[in-house]
């Protein structure tokens, strides 16, 4: 509090006997949010029906503490799926984790996802990713600004249709997922097309990250550099962003 910081939990899962035990987490180092997903990668069918009512569950211990619970679009659901869930816990006390680059795993642009999970918002990851294809297709985070994600429209959304007070700006630069369905069962989205055009190498960190072998601890510093220099940049980026679109608010608000 002294420096103005926050604290949100992150968790997985919506096992209830879980849940009650990460919110009097919370509850104990000040969270306000606890944000967790549904599929764990099992059986999504059966993780998403089983969701509404294991959340459902824990309002009344949210309402008792004040925490919210924010149900994230974790790589397998599209924002269709997540709104089911939280549409039909019907509670204040759970709402959407919008994260601005995970449908893409699932085929659904992340512009189209972030609309339609900004107005039940409770929580964030604001990240950018690209696509590249090794032996197969794979999403992969860069710094914020860098890659293919319109981040200055989802940065809209977020700041004009979601409630959201604060964005959680997530660096995952050197990260890679497979996409995690096939086309025919994703989010509309197309290998090609849009955000899902293949970036051409060379990648910085395509040798050392996007095989299957550890990084060697020879080149972990260098990978730490690059990592830590992202963190800045992406940063930066995001308030370069704030900045515009508080520039422009003040320019509407003068004109009307």
């Amino acid at each position: 509090e002294h420096h103005g910081m926050f604290v949100e939990i992150y968790s997985r899962g919506t096992d209830p006997e879980h849940l009650r035990a990460m919110l009097k987490l919370c509850e104990a180092v000040g969270a306000d949010v606890l944000r967790t997903y549904a599929s764990c990668g099992g059986e999504l069918a059966c993780e998403l029906a089983e969701a509404p009512e294991h959340l459902r569950e824990m309002v009344p211990m949210c309402a008792d503490l004040g925490i919210h619970i924010g149900v994230e679009n974790h790589e397998y659901e599209t924002s269709t799926e997540i709104l089911e869930i939280v549409r039909r816990v019907d509670s204040e006390w759970v709402g959407t984790h919008v994260d601005t680059g995970n449908s893409m795993m699932a085929w659904e642009d992340p512009v189209a996802a972030t609309a339609a999970l900004a107005p039940y918002a409770v929580s964030s990851h604001f990240k950018d990713h690209i696509v590249i294809v090794e032996d197969e297709p794979l999403v992969v985070g860069v710094t914020v600004g860098t890659g293919s994600i319109d981040c200055a429209e989802c940065f809209r959304l977020l700041a004009e249709q979601s409630p959201l007070e604060r964005l959680i700006t997530e660096v995952c630069y050197g990260y890679s997922a497979p996409f995690r369905r096939s086309q025919d069962q994703g989010g509309g989205g197309r290998l090609g097309e849009g955000v899902f055009q293949p970036v051409d190498g060379p990648h910085e960190l395509s040798a050392v990250l996007l095989s299957s072998r550890p990084v060697p601890p020879e080149e972990m510093d260098q990978v730490l550099a690059w990592q830590d220099r992202s963190v800045v940049e992406s940063v930066e980026f995001v308030k370069g962003l704030a900045r515009a679109h508080t520039s422009c608010t003040r320019e509407s608000s003068a004109q009307d």
